[in-house]
């Protein structure tokens, strides 16, 4: 079992996120506290079944994307794609993985937390799932690449564990982080801290840990890609030869991150590994011109990764 530390050590967090993300509990769309879904599409990986789930969205100020270049030149570089110069859209894809007969689940979503300022946009996963004929107790393991609320926000419902008969994976720097006491945080991350341990401290009896390199279930391997928090991992899927690397937070936005991954993210908590993992991860995909996946990317967020200059591009792909 994993225990609760009392604090984790403020030299390994490195200061500035940039921007303020404050969270609070959103008021439910319908009378039994779920959204109701929006879009789902799947696809085969070889023996492989994925599904992409769209979770919802939420927007956050352009300049969270580039920290150290400013929001002028981060918003020029948007609104060179046509895009706001001011708030960018986040896109949450939550991904079901069906391999010889286990269903896995990459993060469960923003569940019932909405970013301030935001109207709630999110919380859509258990009638997606509802929508593919499965129910909660249906998913064998739920596997959490970091302990950010958009990703672990999904793991309860009304305070209760969302899905009751999984196992759930978190790497234990990411448990002990986001579960410590909130004022024993920098000050800048408390609220989120209270919002992680609000989700992950009910299923904290059924957290094991993983390790980089760990087999996950058949095809399923965990790739360790830090920086954007201590333990933050990539999943890389792969049957009958074709692979597909889901970099889950490794680029944060499918422009900005891509082509200037030099550029530093707010959330990042340790932010040169953040780019030299961010660096490195791309680079493989698009040395061997891997499938990739993007939590925040458009849906459904697929799509392969082509050199740029210095930096790269991120080309969506038809799914059939």
């Amino acid at each position: 079992m994993i225990h609760v530390a009392n604090k984790l050590s403020r030299r390994h967090v490195l200061a500035g996120l940039g921007a303020s993300l404050l969270l609070h509990p959103s008021g439910p769309a319908n009378a039994d506290g779920m959204m109701p879904m929006r879009a789902i599409r799947q696809f085969s990986l070889g023996d492989m079944a994925v599904t992409v789930i769209d979770d919802g969205s939420f927007s956050m100020g352009v300049g969270m994307f580039g920290a150290n270049a400013g929001k002028d030149e981060v918003g020029a570089l948007l609104q060179s794609y046509g895009m706001s110069g001011k708030m960018a859209a986040m896109p949450l894809q939550v991904m079901l993985v069906e391999t010889e007969g286990v269903r896995i689940l990459i993060d469960t979503g923003m569940g019932d937390v909405t970013l301030h300022g935001n109207t709630p946009d999110n919380g859509r996963l258990i009638r997606s799932l509802e929508a593919l004929g499965l129910a909660p107790a249906d998913i064998d393991i739920v596997l959490l690449t970091h302990g950010h609320p958009d990703h672990v926000g999904g793991l309860t419902v009304n305070d209760e564990q969302a899905f009751p008969a999984a196992q759930h994976l978190l790497p234990d720097i990411e448990f002990e982080f986001w579960t410590q006491s909130p004022d024993q945080a920098p000050a800048q991350l408390r609220e989120m801290v209270r919002e992680c341990r609000r989700h992950i401290l009910p299923i904290s009896h059924r957290i094991k840990s993983y390790s980089d390199g760990d087999q996950i279930a058949p095809g399923v391997t965990a790739v360790a890609a830090p920086g954007h928090t201590h333990g933050h991992f990539a999943v890389m899927l792969e049957s009958r030869g074709q692979r597909m690397l889901h970099l889950v937070d490794t680029a944060v936005h499918y422009i900005t991150g891509l082509e200037r991954p030099d550029w530093t993210v707010g959330a990042d908590l340790n932010k040169p590994l953040a780019i030299e993992t961010r660096k490195r991860l791309l680079s493989r995909a698009a040395e061997e011109y891997l499938l990739i996946a993007g939590y925040h990317f458009p849906f459904p967020g697929v799509g392969r990764i082509l050199r740029l200059g210095d930096g790269f591009r991120y080309v969506p792909m038809p799914l059939v």
